[in-house]
């Protein structure tokens, strides 16, 4: 009997698919993509939180036990997290000027992203090849300087954990000058062509290799 092929995605409303509908989501593209490649049934385990930070998220991949029964079945995990620290550190420097509020954020962001890849390598440990796809931020708001710096500065920090199993996807540039066709009527969350844009990034880091080969063989 073929064992089931599972991708795990964690995350914020941009793994849920908020702005487009449930098929268009980058989830569902990138399972039709891998299914084209590999000529077999994916299963997508969506754990896609809408409004969660990274430390909503990293609580979600230590206490969960259907999302690290998922990860122990998954060859391919997606995280999509730091948009909404970063909102939330926004608001309040919008009340007050600090850029406090936004280092902060940071700093706690890269902490919580540390502490989730951990958490993923430990459950995954002994499993087989894998490959954790970490979503870079693009930026919404490329008409205020302090949003590029800032979201330029998370994305900085993500990029560091590029090595081994961790593979960033950086859709910033993507993104940027596009904003009218990649984002939905919100203007914050992508529409289906955005999600298509980061499905094919996806699919281009990540590939279908951990995925083509029974996990542990």
């Amino acid at each position: 009997m073929e064992r089931e092929w599972v991708v795990l995605a964690i995350g914020d409303s941009l793994t849920a698919g908020v702005g487009a509908p449930p098929e268009q989501s980058f989830v569902q593209q990138y399972i039709r993509l891998a299914e084209t490649s590999l000529g077999r049934t994916i299963l997508a385990e969506n754990a896609g939180r809408s409004g969660a930070t990274s430390g909503d998220i990293l609580q979600l991949v230590r206490t969960d036990p259907a999302i690290k029964a998922a990860a122990e079945r998954s060859a391919v995990i997606t995280l999509t997290a730091g948009g909404n620290d970063l909102i939330q550190a926004a608001k309040r420097f919008y009340f007050d000027s600090d850029p406090r509020h936004l280092m902060t954020a940071l700093k706690q962001y890269q902490r919580n992203v540390a502490h989730i890849l951990e958490t993923i390598h430990a459950v995954k440990a002994g499993s087989g090849p894998y490959a954790v796809v970490a979503l870079g931020l693009y930026n919404p708001l490329p008409e205020f300087e302090e949003a590029a710096f800032w979201v330029g500065k998370f994305n900085e920090h993500l990029r560091s954990f590029n090595s081994g199993s961790v593979r960033v996807v950086d859709v910033y540039d993507d993104f940027l000058g596009r904003e009218d066709d990649y984002l939905s009527d919100d203007r914050f969350h992508p529409n289906g062509e955005g999600y298509r844009i980061i499905a094919e990034r996806v699919a281009s880091v990540a590939g279908y290799g951990p995925i083509a080969e029974e996990p542990g063989a």
